[in-house]
């Protein structure tokens, strides 16, 4: 297995994590926002979490399955606009969000950041 697929297969399943714990904290904060009666009507702001959440697992997902479909010179650009794409919105996302989440979650939003441009450089070398 070439290194390109590894680390995107590993990168994959670390942002479908990172959605799933996404998802898991949007909904216990939503479950407990309606537990304690909060008398804030947010069903309008339910979609911008939700498209998150599923853009974060569709991401997961095309990151774990497009490393093995980077057999043509055609895959491995579109895959390396994919992979330069995300890695810049992870990095807008860390910088935006600095000082709000902790540097735990800051540097793991970070970390992704770097591993889709190493990720992106693995492609276009072709290892």
């Amino acid at each position: 297995m070439s290194k390109s697929k590894s680390v995107g297969m590993g990168l994959g399943a670390l942002t479908v994590i990172v959605g799933l714990g996404y998802g898991l904290v949007f909904a216990l904060g939503r479950s407990l926002g309606k537990a304690l009666s909060s008398s804030i009507d947010n069903s309008a702001a339910d979609t911008l979490p939700l498209a998150i959440f599923f853009s974060l697992i569709t991401a997961g997902l095309i990151t774990g399955a497009g490393s093995y479909g980077l057999s043509g010179n055609g895959g491995r650009k579109v895959y390396f606009a994919f992979c330069v794409l995300v890695g810049v919105c992870f990095l807008v996302s860390f910088l935006i969000l600095i000082g709000s989440l902790g540097e735990l979650y800051e540097g793991l939003i970070l970390c992704l950041s770097i591993l889709y441009f190493l990720l992106g450089y693995l492609v276009v070398k072709k290892l």
